[in-house]
């Protein structure tokens, strides 16, 4: 049997006020969380520190969380991690193109702290089977 994964989180989110109420929450629930504000430093931050779980908002500074996502499937190290795509966009369109691109989960927002715990706690189960 191997070893659970750590319980680590990446934020992608340019919403300081979001980003920092989803690291508190993370971080009540027993997750070393870190935060980007933009695509680009989100996508290197995932790359240095590989995090069992990413959330990631589709609308972002440098980029977009589409883009994110689809440049860490194409990275073998990073291929397997739990990615969420959240946004506040038409329902149908994002999710159609997330699903495209083997996003994991999507969050539409605004959702609830619960909400956001209840699917990080279900990626990182996941991530462990």
């Amino acid at each position: 049997m191997k070893p659970p994964l750590p319980k680590t989180v990446l934020i992608i989110e340019d919403d300081a006020g979001l980003s920092s109420a989803m690291a508190e929450t993370a971080k009540q629930a027993g997750f070393q969380a870190r935060v980007s504000a933009t695509a680009a430093d989100g996508l290197a931050r995932a790359l240095a520190e590989k995090p069992t779980v990413i959330f990631s908002d589709v609308h972002l500074a440098e980029g977009d969380g589409r883009t994110v996502l689809a440049k860490l499937r194409a990275d073998p190290k990073l291929s397997d991690c739990q990615f969420v795509l959240m946004t506040g966009d038409w329902v149908g369109a994002p999710q159609r193109s997330s699903v495209e691109l083997e996003a994991d989960a999507y969050l539409a927002k605004p959702f609830t702290v619960e909400e956001f715990a209840s699917l990080l706690e279900e990626r990182y189960r996941q991530a462990n089977l």
